[in-house]
C-alpha cells in the first residue's frame, strides 16, 4: 500500500470522481496538440517501441491486448503491427478520436472504447496482455487500476506499465522543468493548454503525481499480487528520445522512461 499521500485509495469518492472529470477535460483539450507532437520521427519511434515490446513479450503466447489510457493510440498501433488483437481504452473522447485517426493512417485493425482505467468494462480473464504508457501518474487510485488490470488478465498474462517521474519535487528537477516550460513559450511545439490550471487543484489527490518512480510502481505491482515483478530502464527507448527530441522537450521532460512488468499467476 502506498502511504504518505493525501487521497490514496480515493477515500473521498466525490473528490476522486471530480478529479477524473478534470483530467478528462484536460486531455480532451490537449488531444490534438498531443497527438501532433512527434518531432518528425514517427516511423522511427514506432520501430523503436516495437523492438522494445517484442523484448518483453517474445516469451509469451499473446493474442489479445488491452492498451489502457491509449491516448492517440500509439502503443495500440505498435501492438497491432506485432500481430495482436488490440483494444484501446481511454476516458477522453477526443483522445479516442485521435487514436481512430492514427489507426486509419496506419491501416491498423483496432477496437477503441471509452472507459475508466480503474473500472474496466470487460469480463474477467479476457486479455493476455495489458499495457499502459504515461498513465498511472494521473490516476486518483492507481492501486484500484492494478486490481482491475489483473482481473481482466488471463492466468499467465502480463502487465507492462511505461512511465517516467515527470513531476519529481526535488529542487533541481523543478528548476529544469521551469526552464523548459519558459523556453517552450518561444517554440511552436509549446503546449497550448494550461497544464497547471487543470492539475494544480487536484495533484494532491493523485498518489503518483510527484512520486512516479520505479520504486512506487514496483510496490503497487507487488501489492496487486503480481509475480515476476521487475523494472527496466529501457536504454534503447531513452537513447532515441535523447537523440531526437528537441532541447525544450528534453528539459521539460528530463526524466528517463522506465518499465515495470508483472505476471498474473494461477493463484490470483
Amino acid at each position: 500500500m502506498l502511504t504518505g499521500q493525501k487521497g490514496v485509495g480515493c477515500q473521498n469518492h466525490g473528490l476522486g470522481q471530480h478529479s477524473k472529470e478534470i483530467i478528462a477535460e484536460y486531455w480532451d483539450k490537449r488531444s490534438e496538440s498531443y497527438a501532433g507532437s512527434t518531432d518528425g520521427h514517427k516511423d522511427e519511434e514506432l520501430e523503436v517501441w516495437k523492438r522494445c515490446l517484442e523484448t518483453f513479450t517474445a516469451d509469451l503466447s499473446l493474442h489479445k491486448a488491452l492498451d489502457v489510457g491509449t491516448g492517440p493510440g500509439f502503443l495500440s498501433v505498435v501492438l497491432n503491427d506485432m500481430g495482436m488483437d488490440v483494444t484501446g481504452l481511454d476516458m477522453s473522447r477526443c483522445m479516442l478520436n485521435q487514436a481512430k485517426k492514427a489507426s486509419c493512417n496506419q491501416r491498423a485493425n483496432l477496437t477503441f472504447c471509452q472507459g475508466d482505467a480503474e473500472a474496466l468494462p470487460f469480463q474477467s480473464s479476457s486479455f493476455d496482455l495489458v499495457v499502459s504508457r504515461h498513465l498511472l501518474w494521473t490516476l486518483p487510485n492507481p492501486e484500484m487500476a492494478l486490481t482491475e488490470w489483473v482481473r481482466i488478465l488471463q492466468p499467465g498474462g502480463r502487465i507492462l506499465a511505461f512511465d517516467g517521474n515527470h513531476f519529481d519535487p526535488a529542487a533541481s528537477k523543478r528548476l529544469v522543468r521551469w526552464i523548459g516550460v519558459h523556453l517552450s513559450r518561444f517554440s511552436h511545439d509549446r503546449n497550448p493548454v494550461p497544464f497547471r490550471k487543470f492539475y494544480k487543484p487536484i495533484e494532491e489527490y493523485l498518489p503518483l503525481y510527484a512520486a512516479s518512480g520505479p520504486d512506487q510502481y514496483l510496490a503497487i505491482f507487488e501489492a496487486a499480487g503480481l509475480s515476476e515483478v521487475t523494472m527496466d530502464r529501457l536504454n534503447d527507448v531513452n537513447r532515441f528520445y535523447k537523440e531526437n527530441k528537441n532541447t525544450i522537450s528534453r528539459l521539460a521532460n528530463a526524466d528517463m522512461v522506465f518499465l515495470v512488468k508483472g505476471e498474473k499467476s494461477d493463484r490470483i
